[in-house]
């Protein structure tokens, strides 16, 4: 994959599945910030005791903002999630996704709330995660690895094999904020 620069492999030593790779996509962390207070304004994150938002929504849903942030068990399959929420038409968002180098789905803004910490987990599909607020003590550890990443607020995506065990924790006083999107890549190297 030559969009992903690998920065953490699974076997310790450059080789075999890649748990961590930054993609380039020199995003404006600030005018993303901005679209994201701006939403925020308007469509509130808390949704059946979990803090997301959806970016990309299934043609037609009747809940664009909200129905893709079940657990997988409990949606759509995830790459039907791959239009933008129309009333994100014209924003920094639409501008944000279109600049991945690939097809993403199921985008969604997602917080991680003051000392949480999500169960342990894998999930059926990699993730990209784009900081938006974070801080040092915001982290994900890949449980079986013994692996922690801390994803940087510096305008990147940043790969996540998230189809290994983990889990994501926020040790901070303040809210992680970070845009999440699918991504049905081959994490192999």
């Amino acid at each position: 994959m030559s969009h992903v620069n690998w920065i953490v492999s699974a076997d310790g030593e450059g080789g075999g599945t890649g748990l961590v790779g930054r993609i380039d996509l020199d995003l404006d962390v600030d005018e993303l910030a901005h679209a994201a207070d701006e939403l925020l304004r308007h469509h509130p994150l808390i949704f059946d005791q979990t803090q997301q938002l959806a970016v990309q929504v299934r043609p037609g849903s009747s809940d664009p903002w909200y129905e893709s942030c079940y657990q997988e068990k409990d949606i759509a399959p995830e790459h039907e999630y791959a239009e933008l929420n129309p009333e994100l038409k014209g924003t920094y968002f639409e501008e944000v996704v279109a600049r991945f180098p690939f097809p993403v789905f199921r985008t969604r803004l997602m917080a991680l709330t003051a000392r949480t910490c999500y169960s342990v987990h894998r999930d059926d599909t990699a993730r990209l995660h784009v900081a938006i607020r974070t801080s040092e003590h915001a982290a994900f550890v890949f449980v079986e690895r013994n692996e922690v990443f801390r994803v940087p607020t510096d305008g990147n995506a940043y790969l996540l094999n998230t189809t290994e065990v983990h889990t994501a924790l926020n040790g901070a006083r303040d809210l992680r904020l970070h845009l999440v999107a699918g991504a049905a890549l081959d994490t192999s190297r």
